[in-house]
């Protein structure tokens, strides 16, 4: 009997010492999840924070990116009506060179055609007398 109760009491023993390991792991294993989920909630909002400022950054380089892009516009804009305005100038001022030298050729040939008629009549006036 001695025995039996000796056998009943280390089965006792043995099982409480295993329903106190299960307790222990579940106890473990219950902190170990409540660290992870915390841990995760922290992560969790460092990403949100983290998200909330690349997509501010984001937003700014866009606004950067359309102020640019219009700034560029405008100029892109007025680089070509000034060249417009350029090449019409230059235009201008050929075709009034060109003109001038026409004139000046113009000009030149009316006084060397007077000269020479001068010359030619003078000529013939003095032929005219010495005949």
């Amino acid at each position: 009997m001695v025995k039996v109760i000796k056998y009943f009491a280390a089965a006792l023993l043995f099982s409480l010492s295993v329903s106190y390991a299960q307790e222990s792991a579940e106890s473990e294993l219950k902190q170990e999840i409540a660290v992870r989920d915390s841990v995760m909630q922290v992560q969790g909002e460092a990403c949100t924070v983290e998200k909330d400022s690349l997509r501010a950054v984001i937003e700014a380089e866009k606004a950067k990116s359309e102020n640019w892009e219009k700034s560029y516009n405008v100029v892109k804009k007025d680089n070509e009506t000034c060249a417009q305005m350029l090449t019409t100038s230059l235009n201008v001022n050929e075709n009034k060179k060109e003109k001038e030298e026409e004139d000046h050729k113009a000009a030149a040939m009316m006084a060397s055609s007077s000269f020479f008629g001068g010359i030619g009549i003078g000529l013939l006036v003095m032929w005219l007398i010495m005949r």
